[in-house]
């Protein structure tokens, strides 16, 4: 008689949805874990006969899937979630270069770590270079990292330098540091933000056996033909091209020389502008994988052709301040030209939170619109968006975002037990559509147990919301928020803001 392998641990008697590629669902599935390695996933009682486990997991009446992967999201916007006025815009660069400490930074990055947990977003990408966050120094990017690592999902930093033309802050640069009461304004440059994070690829990227990967990201590589609402500019071709191509090619050579993943912003124009005044040689050279480009609201047709022959990431966030300026993301062609699109958060802030399940059903409904055909966009094919899909958009994907034999063991439980939820007739509709981020009972990173039952098992909320309130108290007492927050009789009764 042959005795069963013994494995760390056996999630048992769920529906299996692997997102592997045949899409399996197994229902009365398991799936067996050593060594924080997915080792087998099949039936019950298949994995019940070949493996035994001290840790066995019962999985009855729930789901059983890869994590979620959310690649696209900006740190620092879990400390102003909803302080956002029509007309002011919100407080970030003003507050994050002048009011804010590396302390807060590490607040921010423990909140939003949190939040993705028990949203079951196991793996996220935050910028907290470009804009709008800070690099001036590296040791607010090193702090969110570790607040990261302290709550234990995998998370993307995104470190790069602001934009010149584009600018969001008043030039020339400058950022406080805060010791104790006393404020140093210090100048930075270009150059500055450069140096800061090749060092923070050498010091932080692969950290923690992997959950952390710094990535490159700028605000916009080819630059932003799209009127910004608030922020004035115009190129001036002659002048501002070459330094375009110039620090384009840096951030190339830099994601390049170091094997890390480049992160940008695109709207309409962007992709044109850059075969209209790079060239096709170096646009060849710039517009290729791994790259993911955020956003991605109304591309022409010729931008579509060229995304899709490159089969880049795209990071769509169905829900932003900003969409409604620029159109939808036109997900159906990008998809049929070959790119590789995943539907993201863009972070917390202003009206969004991290939750990746509510923006499936935007992703899908922005599409069934602009269509008037409810067939496009499958809501299988959503759900690989926000793994396997989005997982390949950051060249990740064989490692997770499915389940599958070799892959780490990013795993959640959705608790399918509720009125909300039943008959579960057709699981992967019921996951599109009718889950939520609070539905999430249980969440494994690389096979270590982080929530189960709703219950965190390694880090304590209590502390973690006590010290963000703290730290968003200290950052609003340096940087006075009220225009932001004021109100009048029209924000209650009327049809427009301040009527």
């Amino acid at each position: 008689m042959t005795l069963p392998n013994i494995v760390d641990a056996i999630i048992h008697s769920g529906t299996v949805v692997t997102m592997d590629p045949a899409h399996r669902i197994l229902r009365d599935g398991a799936v067996a874990i050593h060594a924080g390695v997915i080792v087998a996933v099949g039936s019950d009682e298949e994995i019940l006969a070949a493996y035994d486990s001290n840790q066995k997991i019962d999985a009855r009446r729930k789901v059983i899937m890869p994590g979620l992967v959310d690649s696209y999201g900006h740190a620092g916007h879990g400390l102003i979630r909803a302080i956002y006025h029509p007309k002011l815009g919100w407080p970030t660069n003003a507050l994050y270069f002048h009011a804010t400490t590396p302390d807060w930074w590490y607040a921010e990055g423990r909140l939003t770590a949190l939040e993705r947990l028990k949203f079951g977003v196991t793996t996220g990408f935050s910028v907290i270079g470009a804009t709008p966050a800070r690099v001036d120094d590296p040791i607010y990017a090193a702090r969110q990292a570790q607040a990261v690592l302290d709550v234990g999902i995998r998370t993307f930093i995104g470190v790069g330098p602001p934009d010149p033309f584009v600018s969001h802050l008043p030039e020339p640069w400058t950022a406080t540091h805060w010791h104790g009461e006393r404020a140093e304004i210090r100048p930075f440059t270009y150059a500055d933000t450069m140096h800061n994070c090749a060092d923070l690829i050498a010091d932080w990227h692969g950290a923690g056996d992997g959950r952390i990967a710094v990535a490159l990201h700028v605000p916009y590589l080819f630059g932003r033909q799209a009127k910004h609402p608030r922020i004035p500019f115009a190129y001036d071709i002659p002048r501002h091209v070459p330094v375009m191509i110039e620090q384009a090619e840096e951030v190339r050579d830099l994601a390049d020389r170091h094997n890390v993943l480049l992160h940008t912003h695109a709207f309409r124009g962007s992709i044109d502008f850059g075969f209209a005044h790079f060239g096709a040689e170096r646009m060849d050279r710039l517009l290729r994988r791994p790259l993911v480009l955020a956003h991605s609201n109304g591309f022409a047709q010729s931008e579509i052709d060229a995304i899709g022959a490159a089969q880049v990431g795209i990071g769509v966030v169905p829900f932003t301040h900003e969409n409604p300026l620029y159109g939808a993301c036109p997900i159906i062609e990008l998809v049929r030209a070959g790119a590789v699109v995943s539907i993201a958060t863009d972070g917390t802030a202003p009206h969004t939170n991290y939750d990746l399940f509510k923006e499936i059903p935007r992703a899908i409904n922005m599409q069934w619109m602009r269509f008037q055909d409810q067939s496009v966009l499958p809501v299988g094919k959503a759900l690989r968006m926000v793994t396997i899909d989005a997982a390949r958009a950051l060249g990740v994907d064989d490692r997770i975002g499915s389940l599958e034999v070799g892959k780490q063991a990013d795993v959640i439980l959705i608790d399918m037990d509720q009125p909300h939820l039943v008959p579960d007739a057709h699981v992967p509709r019921l996951l599109a559509l009718y889950v939520t981020g609070h539905d999430v009972d249980t969440v494994m990173v690389g096979g270590r147990l982080l929530m189960q039952g709703r219950k965190l098992l390694h880090v304590d909320q209590a502390e973690i919301l006590e010290d963000a309130r703290a730290q968003a108290a200290a950052a609003f007492a340096r940087h006075n928020i009220d225009a932001h927050l004021e109100t009048d009789a029209a924000f209650w009764n009327g049809a427009h803001y301040f009527d």
